[in-house]
């Protein structure tokens, strides 16, 4: 059946339902999107052509009053309500139209990565602190990739408030099921008063759906560890088992995969260029200062290139390991390299160096990354000055008394990369992330000459 006789049929079928005359004044129906029992979902549009969604309700059906939470609300990552219209039989609530594509279609025509999953996840996790930090939390109760529009520029809106409600301590449960019954969690069907935690839960099948292709648990399919803890605990059977605060979720999944991070990377490094382009202005004697180095005579010296200290450390690995892994200096650099580099030039234990954690990163005598990398992965500046430094001296990136607060990095890495700043390890070294075969020489020879330095310093 084509659109306009779908359209003429529904309009029919609701001639004994007339829409109020003001809305049907306003608006002209130009499609129907969805129908079930009761509501009927068309986009409209105005006298000034604009495109809009009208959701019309017969209220012997939904026996509910106008649901005016959008109303309330305003953020980016939501429609604005428009209008609200009423007559005898039928409510209609207007609002924005939102363009873009369903996360559920998009997720079906696109091999979405697990990087671009996350990111979707992270966004969603802000629409939903929006939601429930407000001084009457909003629930929305019905979270679903149909729900959730893609929008052109990336970005993305939650949509769909129809069975939304304001959470109040006092109520000890909700009269009756709404929402998808795939993505409900069962305190939806009654038992419970549903809370943060229902969109928690609801938010966690969505994750397992985008990785999965299924909302059911299939222990057939591997999923990333850190990210398959993230969907048990959001959907665990019992609210009092699962998350507290999506705030919690969001910096979880941040932690999950060092990669999300890469722009706060960059601007951290932006940062760091800024501070030292004013220290440079302070004085010749302040910059020697912060550029201290213990090297030895044999170091590389300080006016070189960033690139002619990665030509310089390529030629010192080589000189010193006999080593050619790093000649092809402008290749990115891949967490296999790193495992080779530790392996063949620092004789470590290849199972040592290959074994992989089960779940948050952690330090053990089984395996010497605490992230479970595979061998494909580009290596990122932090991680790998991480590895640079546990490589001669363990016990550094185990000693986390020096940090006093938890901002969702790795503690074992922020001591090394503390250490590397602070003995001249990351000279020349300023790339956030995707470092070079050259760069990654450059770190394992800037550290070789750290601790060498200093060993000779201590048989004085």
């Amino acid at each position: 059946m084509r659109n306009e006789e779908l359209l003429q049929s529904i309009l029919d079928a609701y001639d004994s339902l007339p829409y109020p005359e003001e809305f049907l004044a306003e608006y002209d129906i130009m499609e129907c999107l969805s129908e079930q029992k009761g509501v009927c979902t068309f986009l409209v549009q105005n006298a000034e052509g604009k495109d809009c969604v009208a959701k019309c309700y017969e209220k012997k059906v939904w026996g509910i009053a106008k649901n005016g939470i959008l109303e309330t609300l305003d953020h980016q990552g939501l429609p604005k309500h428009i209008a609200n219209y009423e007559n005898e039989d039928t409510i209609v609530t207007v609002r924005e139209y939102i363009e873009g594509v369903p996360l559920g279609r998009m997720a079906k025509e696109k091999d979405l990565s697990e990087q671009e999953i996350v990111q979707i996840c992270i966004r969603l996790c802000d629409i939903l602190e929006y939601l429930h930090h407000r001084k009457e939390p909003v629930i929305h109760r019905d979270i679903k990739p149909q729900n959730i529009i893609v929008r052109p520029d990336g970005s993305i809106a939650l949509i769909d408030f129809d069975i939304a409600r304001v959470f109040r301590s006092e109520n000890e449960a909700d009269t009756m099921f709404f929402g998808t019954v795939a993505y409900a969690p069962p305190e939806q069907y009654g038992y419970s008063q549903t809370d943060c935690r229902t969109d928690i839960y609801s938010f966690g099948i969505v994750l397992r759906w985008l990785l999965t292709g299924s909302t059911k648990e299939n222990q057939n399919i591997k999923v990333y560890r850190p990210l398959a803890k993230i969907i048990r605990k959001c959907t665990a059977f019992s609210p009092k088992e699962r998350y507290s605060d999506i705030s919690q979720v969001k910096k979880e999944l941040l932690a999950a995969n060092p990669r999300s991070q890469r722009l706060h990377a960059a601007l951290l490094s932006l940062c760091g260029i800024a501070a030292a382009a004013i220290l440079i202005f302070a004085g010749v004697k302040i910059y020697q200062k912060v550029t201290y180095t213990p090297f030895t005579k044999e170091a590389i010296p300080a006016y070189l290139s960033d690139e002619e200290r990665a030509t310089d450390a390529v030629s010192y690995m080589k000189e010193k390991y006999g080593t050619s892994m790093f000649e092809e200096m402008g290749e990115y650099a891949t967490v296999g390299d790193l495992r080779r580099a530790l392996i063949d030039l620092y004789g470590l234990d290849r199972d040592y160096v290959n074994g992989m954690n089960d779940g948050i990163p952690r330090e053990s005598d089984a395996f010497f990354l605490p992230w479970e990398w595979d061998n494909e992965q580009h290596v990122d500046r932090e991680p790998m000055i991480y590895a640079a430094v546990k490589v001669h001296e363990p016990s550094i990136v185990e000693d986390w008394s020096s940090i006093k607060d938890d901002n969702g990095y790795y503690p074992g890495l922020r001591v090394a990369v503390a250490f590397a700043e602070k003995t001249g390890i990351t000279t020349g070294m300023n790339r956030p992330s995707d470092l070079t075969k050259g760069e990654m020489a450059l770190v394992f020879a800037n550290a070789d000459r750290v601790f060498e330095a200093a060993k000779e310093k201590d048989d004085r």
